[in-house]
């Protein structure tokens, strides 16, 4: 496993979700590659169609277009970042987060959730927590 690579896709991957919610108050779903010699390139900006899409859809848009690259090996990696509510403890209920999932031409992914929550106009991070996943977009 190259953590040197999933690293910087994962740290790239959390700046842009933060950035982005802390200027727009909200995250629509975003990619991000990395090429093979260590550069990372993230999605452009949406356009109002892309905005206006269901997020379901335009997620898996998106997904298809990541895995095809992966498949060709135009990418070492890939990350899909969005905004979601998820539960990471029973007791806490959900949350809302930025999830990332991170896959690597090496085989193995993530799915990462950094929480936040917004008090007055500042938003509060939580910490990083993930789950270990197959990086399906690189199996033919």
């Amino acid at each position: 496993m190259n953590t040197e690579d999933l690293n910087s896709l994962l740290d790239v991957a959390l700046s842009c979700g933060c950035d982005t919610l802390e200027s727009q108050g909200f995250v629509h779903p975003f990619a991000i590659t990395l090429q093979h010699d260590g550069s990372v390139q993230r999605s452009g900006d949406l356009t109002d169609e892309e905005k206006s899409m269901d997020p379901e859809k335009l997620i898996e848009q998106m997904t298809a277009t990541l895995a095809a690259g992966a498949r060709q090996k135009l990418h070492k990696g890939i990350a899909l970042g969005m905004d979601v509510k998820v539960k990471r403890f029973e007791s806490e209920g959900f949350v809302r987060a930025i999830e990332v999932i991170i896959e690597h031409e090496d085989g193995y992914g993530f799915d990462c959730f950094l929480p936040y929550k917004k008090e007055g106009e500042k938003y509060i991070y939580g910490t990083v927590f993930s789950n270990s996943i197959p990086a399906k977009s690189y199996l033919s």
